[in-house]
């Protein structure tokens, strides 16, 4: 996922970005070696959020040390972006034949199924995972 710019983030995302940011720096100034998890649980109650994301935003900030960083980032697919109708009914077709039946197979093989399907309905290009995966 690319970093938006700075002037396309809203300005109340921004401004917790930056506190989050000042809270982590300061965290880490006083703990320069290895943290306890009492520690991170203390950060992120102080900064209102689950220790696992305490932990990824340090992590983070680490790599990086950037406030653009630490923007909040809506979850899941792209808008915009879609599997091709061709894809779409390769998909379908492989969930019906495979999946859909009295002994179906794990979820994990159907979606080892789909893009050898795709690529058997013979696409010329290389087909990614999430591309042709439901």
């Amino acid at each position: 996922m690319s970093e938006p710019f700075p002037d396309e983030i809203d300005e109340a995302l921004w401004d917790a970005a930056c506190r989050r940011a000042d809270e982590i720096r300061e965290f880490l100034k006083h703990r320069p070696g290895k943290m306890t998890a009492a520690d991170v649980a203390l950060l992120a109650t102080g900064i209102e959020i689950s220790r696992a994301t305490a932990y990824r935003l340090i992590k983070l900030f680490r790599a990086g040390g950037a406030v653009i960083s630490l923007v909040n980032r809506k979850r899941g697919r792209p808008q915009g972006r879609r599997v091709d109708d061709q894809r779409e009914e390769i998909i379908r077709t492989t969930i019906k034949r495979h999946y859909l039946t009295r002994n179906r197979p794990t979820v994990s093989q159907l979606v080892r199924d789909v893009p050898t399907s795709c690529m058997s309905a013979g696409s010329n290009r290389r087909i990614a995972n999430d591309q042709c995966s439901t």
